[in-house]
């Protein structure tokens, strides 16, 4: 498999909640808030994003797979919700298996509720669909953003990039346009940034964007629907 870039480095940090985080050495930013990585994460992505969803059969695209966290989350939270989900992430820069492995088991409020075989096919194992359970099924995809063409429509979407000032093309209308034309009609995009260019792409692009009480440490984050009215390709 070619991995994108080779010189990444990361290292294991504790953040407030008692979870860890890595830091990208690469980027030199933390994939999340030292303020807590597992709260933040449950804040915007399940609590503001899947949540709206219960015993349904939905579609789920994430931008920036990084540790995992959202996924797994994911994973946790919809034994309750009882939905049927098909979760595609999207990541250029994949971590070293052994830096996942190590992330994943030092989380305990991830790894006491996912079972081993389990937890390491959320942290191994890239370009290939894997049925992690009867209504969970995880494809995560080596592929740069920028050259990223979606073929499925999606029913929400976390946008877990790094910041605006690290990766900015990450973060353009052009960019968000190939994913928002995939998101179906009410459908839902979830992002922990609320920064004015962000919103007003976003409104560019028929979206209703809510700025939301963000997690500990962060004023707002961003919450965004689209439009019943709007079609999809």
């Amino acid at each position: 498999m070619l991995y994108i870039c080779n010189a990444m480095k990361t290292k294991l940090i504790g953040t407030n909640d008692g979870s860890f985080t890595l830091t990208n050495e690469y980027f030199g930013e933390t994939y999340h808030s030292i303020n807590g990585a597992v709260s933040e994460s449950v804040h915007i992505f399940i609590n503001l994003g899947l949540r709206n969803f219960k015993n349904s059969e939905i579609n789920i695209l994430e931008i920036g797979y990084g540790t995992g966290l959202n996924a797994m989350l994911t994973y946790i939270e919809n034994i309750q919700l009882g939905n049927v989900i098909k979760y595609h992430s999207i990541e250029k820069y994949p971590i070293d298996d052994a830096d996942f492995m190590e992330y994943a088991a030092r989380n305990t409020q991830i790894s006491e509720k996912i079972e081993g075989k389990t937890l390491k096919d959320f942290c191994i194992g890239w370009d290939k669909e894997i049925e992690t359970s009867n209504n969970f099924k995880l494809y995560k995809q080596v592929v740069d953003f920028n050259e990223f063409i979606p073929s499925n429509n999606y029913d929400l979407i976390y946008f877990d990039a790094f910041s605006p000032e690290t990766q900015p093309e990450m973060w353009s209308e052009e960019n968000l346009r190939k994913i928002i034309d995939r998101l179906v009609p009410d459908g839902f995009f979830v992002t922990y940034c609320s920064k004015g260019i962000v919103k007003q792409a976003l409104r560019n692009l028929g979206m209703t964007v809510r700025r939301m009480p963000g997690p500990a440490g962060k004023r707002h984050v961003l919450q965004a629907q689209k439009s019943s009215q709007s079609n999809i390709l």
